[in-house]
């Protein structure tokens, strides 16, 4: 059995920021990772991943894992703050995530460690930042991702920043992209295509945010999160029957006119991508 590189560092408890932490009563779980490059002209990877690791004990009451050889392996480590490596990235690519934590612990996480991004490191089209959005039960829960899909579209949110090739892709752009033999290849060269996608029946991830300096644009950020964070509640809700009747309407309505070999390549991509059931 090989030797587990990471490091643990223990959180120090405190009272004032219990609002990381979820309550009883809560329906919704959060999540956030943070995708970028450290500076190694500037500085040494290994001292700064330290340096990063000492300014985030100043604003989390979890413990830390660090690893720059591997992914940690560790039983919780969902309610970890992870310092990793990104495989997507180079070789100076570094990913940050939070643990299982609030809406307002996300914004809470976003506010921290933007600004340590903007002091040790940089952002390009490779690297991004990807919400988790989750009910705490799972039993019973089976998420109208195409209906999120397209409530996320109408709102403007899917398109607001730049595709990123290889990366993230716009999921509405499946109506006139890739076969799913084009969308395996490309899912499986680096990073996943979609800027959306239904991990399990209760939980999505958003992949839209990211390119070159995304880091900088707080006040967007947390904006287009909290927007995610409505539309996700709006839908397990059935919030507004009028409204989701259209949305649905007037996509089927952009099907049926379009040719029927691009129609068979929709079928074929939303399949892949687990958007409609087959």
């Amino acid at each position: 059995m090989r030797e587990s590189t990471t490091k643990r560092y223990k959180a120090i408890a405190r009272s004032d920021l219990d609002f990381l932490k979820l309550k009883d009563s809560d329906s919704y779980q959060f999540g956030c990772e943070f995708e970028f490059y450290i500076d190694t002209n500037r500085y040494n990877l290994e001292d700064t991943v330290e340096q990063i690791k000492n300014s985030i004990v100043e604003f989390t009451d979890a413990d830390i894992l660090v690893d720059l050889v591997s992914l940690p392996a560790d039983s919780d480590k969902n309610h970890c703050v992870q310092i990793k490596p990104d495989q997507s990235l180079d070789d100076n690519g570094i990913e940050i995530s939070i643990p299982i934590t609030t809406q307002d612990g996300v914004k809470h996480y976003i506010y921290n460690i933007l600004p340590l991004i903007e002091e040790y490191g940089y952002t390009n089209e490779d690297t991004g930042l990807h919400f988790h959005i989750s009910t705490v039960k799972q039993d019973g829960v089976n998420f109208n991702f195409y209906l999120y899909m397209l409530m996320c579209h109408d709102k403007n949110l899917l398109s607001s920043w730049l595709p990123r090739s290889g990366y993230s892709q716009n999921v509405m752009d499946i109506l006139s992209k890739n076969t799913k033999v084009k969308s395996r290849e490309i899912k499986n060269k680096k990073g996943t295509i979609w800027n959306l996608e239904k991990i399990d029946a209760n939980h999505i991830e958003i992949k839209a945010i990211g390119g070159v300096g995304y880091h900088k644009d707080i006040d967007k950020i947390i904006n287009e999160f909290d927007r995610y964070a409505e539309y996700f509640k709006a839908v397990l809700e059935n919030n507004d029957i009028d409204y989701r009747e259209r949305l649905i309407s007037e996509h089927k309505q952009l099907i049926k006119s379009v040719d029927s070999g691009t129609k068979e390549e929709f079928s074929q991509a939303v399949s892949e991508a687990g958007l409609i059931k087959s």
